[in-house]
C-alpha cells in the first residue's frame, strides 16, 4: 500500500490490538523512525503479525517493542497517541538502540557523518524542491518569451524562489533540531544568527570587494579583516547565507549545551536559565570556532587546488576534482571555488576545472536521480527522484537530489561519481574550459564559447563529456542502486 494512501488510525488500532491491548501498554514513545512500545506483559505481543501491518518491520529489543516505520513516523505516532490514550511525548534520539550504542571507531564515525549530514537536511527537501522548481518554470517562461525578465511578477517570484536558500541555515538549524534534539526555537535562533542583516553587512565590509572595470584592472576595496569583536575578539567575516555545514556543527555542540545544562539547573528556573545561558555560551562557540570552520577550510582548499593545478601533473587532478565534487559541495567548500576560477582562468585564458566539474556533477547527479525513479518500487521514493532529476537537469537546483537520492542511498552518489570521472577524463582530454561564470544550468551552457574567436570548441567538448558522463553514470547507478538497500535506509530514518 502506498504511502499516501495508508490508513494511520488504523495501522495504529491494529498495533495496539497485537501489543494486547490499551490495558498492556505501559508506556509508548517515538524517534525519528520507530514507534517503541513497553508493554506490561511481553507474552502478549505478536511480533509476527505486527510485520505485516502494513509497517516496514518490527523486533523485541529486551522488553521494548520496536515497530519500525519510517517516515510516517508521526503521523502514526499521532493516531497510536489517540487511540491509546498514553501519554504523548518528544521524539528520542535514534542512538539509544542497544545496538546502535557500541562504541565506535574511527571508520564508523567518518561513515556516520554524510549521513548525519543527509538527515538534517531530507525534512526541509519540500521547500527547496519548490523553490527550485519555481525557479525551473521562471527560467522556462523568459527563454521561451511568455514573460519579460523585466516583469514586476518575475521580480517578486526571483526573490521568493531565493528564499529557502538565503535562509538556509535556518532550515537546517531546524532540521538538526529534530535530528539531535535540541529546542527548535533555539536552534532557529541560531540559524537566524548567521543570517542576520547586520551581521551580514559586518562581513561584506571585513571581506572587503573586488569591482570589475572593463579594458583595466579591477578596482579593489579593501575590507577591515573581521566582522566586529566578540569579547575583543575578530570574528571572521564570512557569507552564511546557503550553507550547511556551520548550521548542523553549532546545533550538534549545541546538545550537548543544553543536555548539560538541563542536568545542572533546577527544574524550577529551567524554563528562564537554560535559554539564556544556552545562548550567551553558545554565541562566542558559533561565532568565534564553529560557524569559520567552513570558511577558512574553503578558503585553504581553494588555495591548495591553485597550487596543485599550476603543477605538471594539473591535468590528472580534473578527473580526481570531477569525481570527489559531490563530497566538495555538501562540505561547503565549494563556495570558493570562485577564488580558483579567477585565479586559473585568469593564467590559463579559460577555466578547466571548476567549471567543467560543476557541469559534469549537475548531470551526472541528474542521471543518477533518474536511473533511480525508474527502478525504484515505492511511489514516493520514484516521484521525489523523477522531480530531483528535473530540478538537477533544468533550473540546476542540486540539493534535492544530493540530500534526497544520492547521498542518502549511497550507491547512485557512487554511479555519478563514476560517470564524473569519466567525464573529466573527456573534459581533460579535449582541454575543455569556460570563459565566464554562471550556475551550471541547461540556460549557462554559453559560458563555454570562447568570446574572443566565437569558437564552439569547448562547447562541444563539454557536450561530448557530458554525454559519455551521463551514460556512464546511468548505467552504473542501474547496476549499483538495489531498491531493497534503500528501503533499509528509509526504514533507518
Amino acid at each position: 500500500m502506498a504511502k499516501t494512501e495508508k490508513n494511520f488510525g488504523q495501522i495504529a488500532a491494529r498495533i495496539i490490538e497485537l501489543v494486547g491491548g490499551k490495558d498492556n501498554i505501559a508506556h509508548a514513545g517515538h524517534c525519528m523512525t520507530r514507534l517503541r512500545i513497553t508493554p506490561k506483559d511481553t507474552s502478549l505481543v505478536n511480533i509476527d503479525e505486527i510485520k505485516k501491518v502494513g509497517v516496514i518491520g518490527a523486533q523485541m529489543v529486551g522488553d521494548q517493542v520496536q515497530v519500525i516505520i519510517g517516515n510516517d513516523i508521526d503521523e502514526v505516532y499521532d493516531a497510536f497517541v489517540k487511540a491509546s490514550g498514553v501519554e504523548r511525548e518528544a521524539a528520542i534520539d535514534e542512538n539509544l538502540d542497544p545496538e546502535l550504542t557500541k562504541k565506535k571507531g574511527i571508520k564508523e564515525i567518518l561513515g556516520s557523518i554524510f549521513p548525519a549530514i543527509v538527515s538534517c537536511v531530507f525534512p526541509i527537501l519540500p521547500a527547496l524542491l519548490a523553490c527550485g522548481l519555481l525557479q525551473a518554470i521562471m527560467m522556462l517562461l523568459i527563454n521561451l518569451h511568455v514573460v519579460s525578465p523585466d516583469s514586476p511578477t518575475v521580480a517578486t517570484f526571483t526573490w521568493v524562489y531565493n528564499v529557502a536558500y538565503y535562509f538556509l541555515p535556518v532550515l537546517v538549524a531546524y532540521a538538526a533540531s529534530r535530528r539531535f534534539n535540541v529546542k527548535a526555537a533555539m536552534a532557529i535562533l541560531m540559524g537566524l544568527i548567521l543570517v542576520y542583516p547586520d551581521f551580514v553587512e559586518l562581513c561584506k565590509q571585513g571581506v572587503g570587494a573586488t569591482i570589475p572595470n572593463p579594458g583595466g584592472p579591477p578596482t579593489i576595496i579593501p575590507g577591515t579583516g573581521n566582522a566586529g569583536y566578540l569579547f575583543g575578539i575578530p570574528i571572521h567575516p564570512a557569507t552564511y547565507s546557503n550553507t550547511i555545514i556551520p548550521a548542523i556543527l553549532i546545533v550538534f555542540v549545541m546538545s550537548y549545551v543544553e543536555k548539560f545544562l538541563n542536568k545542572v539547573i533546577p527544574k524550577i528556573v529551567r524554563f528562564i536559565f537554560v535559554p539564556l545561558l544556552e545562548l550567551v555560551i553558545m554565541l562566542p562557540l558559533a561565532l568565534l570556532v564553529l560557524a569559520p570552520i567552513g570558511a577558512i577550510l574553503s578558503e585553504a582548499f581553494a588555495g591548495l587546488l591553485i597550487a596543485l593545478f599550476n603543477t605538471p601533473l594539473g591535468k590528472v587532478l580534473i578527473p580526481i576534482f570531477c569525481a570527489i565534487y559531490p563530497y566538495i559541495v555538501i562540505t561547503g567548500l565549494h563556495f570558493n571555488l570562485m577564488a580558483v576560477a579567477m585565479a586559473i582562468g585568469g593564467r590559463y585564458g579559460k577555466n578547466p576545472i571548476t567549471h567543467p566539474a560543476g557541469f559534469l556533477f549537475q548531470y551526472t547527479q541528474a542521471a543518477a536521480c533518474l536511473a533511480v525513479a525508474l527502478k525504484a518500487k515505492n511511489a514516493e521514493r520514484k516521484s521525489l527522484a523523477f522531480s530531483c532529476a528535473f530540478s538537477d537537469a533544468i533550473p540546476g537546483i542540486s540539493e534535492p537530489g544530493m540530500y534526497g537520492v544520492t547521498f542518502k542511498y549511497k550507491t547512485p552518489l557512487y554511479g555519478a561519481m563514476i560517470g564524473s570521472a569519466v567525464g573529466g577524463i573527456v573534459c581533460a582530454l579535449l582541454n575543455v574550459g569556460s570563459y565566464a561564470g554562471g550556475p551550471p544550468n541547461i540556460f549557462t551552457f554559453p559560458v563555454f564559447i570562447n568570446p574572443a574567436t566565437r569558437s564552439m570548441d569547448d562547447l562541444r567538448g563539454m557536450i561530448i563529456a557530458l554525454a559519455v558522463g551521463v551514460v556512464v553514470t546511468f548505467v552504473a547507478t542501474m547496476m549499483l542502486y538495489k531498491d531493497e538497500e534503500a528501503d533499509k535506509i528509509d526504514a533507518q530514518g
